[in-house]
């Protein structure tokens, strides 16, 4: 299972609701999983868009453990924070995005039985940004002039993105 890049027209889909979890889902979270730690960069999140699958789903890895988010909806947020944010999708590239320091989310885990969350620091930014995933958004749009990105040595800023700023 393959990450899919900045450009991809699947990172820019609204991606469609589960109506059921099945074998099928099941099977994705794990393929998800396993793509997720084979990757050069570990990530803490992975979108099922970002690896071609146009469904609200996500998988994640912090220290405190993992799980598998499906349907999420952030139902309140609170306070605010920048922070310097990557993708998987755009590797090699950081750059410092706001977003909420306090949210709540809501949604189904991989046995599809709803739950409510409460989160702040790390685990609700990564949310956040995966959620943003799920709407066809990616964290450089939050991102107003070329100069606020970082780029690790060894990589470039996508060709699409490097377009998005001409002329500013």
């Amino acid at each position: 299972m393959k990450i899919v890049t900045y450009g991809n027209p699947v990172l820019r889909k609204k991606a469609q609701k589960i109506k059921s979890v099945d074998k099928k889902i099941v099977n994705l979270v794990k393929e998800m999983f396993k793509a997720m730690e084979i990757n050069e960069t570990p990530g803490l999140g992975l979108a099922a868009p970002q690896v071609g699958v146009s469904i609200a789903l996500f998988i994640y890895r912090l220290e405190d453990g993992r799980g598998v988010v499906i349907n999420p909806e952030i139902v309140s947020k609170q306070g605010e924070e920048v922070k310097e944010e990557g993708c998987l999708s755009v590797p090699g590239v950081y750059g410092p995005v706001k977003r909420a320091e306090k949210i709540i989310v809501k949604g189904l885990n991989i046995k599809g039985k709803r739950f409510k969350m409460e989160l702040d620091g790390l685990k609700a930014r990564m949310f956040q940004h995966e959620i943003d995933h799920l709407n066809g958004i990616i964290f450089t749009d939050y991102i107003e002039a070329i100069e606020e990105f970082n780029v690790e040595e060894g990589y470039k800023l996508p060709e699409q993105l490097v377009e998005r700023f001409k002329g500013k």
